[in-house]
């Protein structure tokens, strides 16, 4: 019975070997943890206290809505005076052809 008992620990020690063994050429190399960054690099990194002076998603969809009306609003501003431009111009367009045509003779 103690045989038994070594066997299934020695079957159970070759499972989990082989296991690690299936592991091991996935798991980085000396050289592959040098091309990481280091404690140095990331203390170069943003901390969350940097990051508090950009806006929130809450600000930034707050300044759309805000930044939508101005463009609308500037939208139809802009339609007005085209209209009043496009007046202004035909009535220029009028006298110049009424003025052309009294010298003319016509």
């Amino acid at each position: 019975m103690n045989d038994e008992v070594l066997l299934e620990g020695f079957n159970n020690l070759d499972r989990r070997l082989s296991n690690v063994e299936q592991i091991l050429p996935t798991l980085a190399t000396k050289d592959d943890l040098k091309a990481l960054a280091t404690k140095d690099d990331l203390k170069a990194l943003a901390t969350k206290e940097d990051l508090k002076v950009f806006a929130t998603k809450d600000e930034l969809n707050a300044l759309e809505t805000t930044l939508r009306g101005e463009i609308r609003e500037t939208r139809r501003h802009m339609d007005v005076i085209g209209e009043s431009l496009r007046g202004d111009i035909q009535l220029i367009a009028e006298n110049l052809a009424a003025f052309m045509s009294r010298r003319s003779g016509g």
